[in-house]
């Protein structure tokens, strides 16, 4: 678990951030981050009437209302969910709507200037995840790379378990949500073509 200081680094080293009225979401982001999580990007805004912080990661994005004297709302989207992130501003504010495939979250009076760095960011994120993830359905589970055959005596067909095992492997990641409809199809295909 990151602790308070490295939070208040990472987000110091943001060229872009916005964290009017959250001091009381920032000190709580230690107990939801995991310490491989890194900061990509934040902001905050209002969702509804809360105030609250949005905050970018490597893997998820997350929505922070922390009360003014107690409770605590905590919304997280895994990036490889999140279907489309858009914003729209005029003079001073705007907003930036995230879709999940399933529902729309708008958070709005967020600061013009930090609107566009944060959206590039999210989407940079989503992509990176995203290829992380198709990485991690390419490999086996033995650990071997595709490109190298298993050794298999002569006449004996070895092969088709390791086969079955990578389509089981690939089954549950788009089952989890890891993987599109289509990344799986173009998996299977690939695999079921040798």
């Amino acid at each position: 678990m990151p602790t308070l200081d490295d939070i208040k680094t990472q987000i110091k080293a943001l060229p872009h951030k916005y964290v009017f009225y959250t001091r009381r979401e920032i000190k709580y982001l230690p107990k939801i981050m995991t310490d491989d999580e890194e900061i990509k990007a934040l902001t905050s805004g209002y969702l509804g009437t809360k105030t609250v912080l949005l905050v970018c990661t490597n893997r998820r994005l997350l929505f922070i209302d922390k009360g003014m004297f107690f409770g605590l709302k905590v919304k997280q989207l895994n990036l490889d969910r999140i279907q489309s992130i858009d914003s729209s501003y005029v003079i001073v504010f705007g907003s930036i709507r995230v879709w999940d495939g399933a529902a729309s979250y708008e958070i709005s009076m967020i600061l013009k200037d930090s609107i566009d760095p944060f959206v590039q960011a999210t989407r940079q994120a989503i992509q990176d995840f995203r290829a992380i993830m198709m990485q991690d359905a390419r490999r086996p589970v033995g650990g071997k790379q595709y490109a190298e055959p298993p050794a298999a005596p002569a006449g004996s067909n070895n092969a088709q378990p390791d086969a079955l095992e990578q389509l089981e492997r690939l089954a549950r990641l788009k089952d989890q949500g890891h993987l599109t409809e289509e990344e799986f199809a173009a998996q299977k295909k690939r695999l079921l073509n040798g």
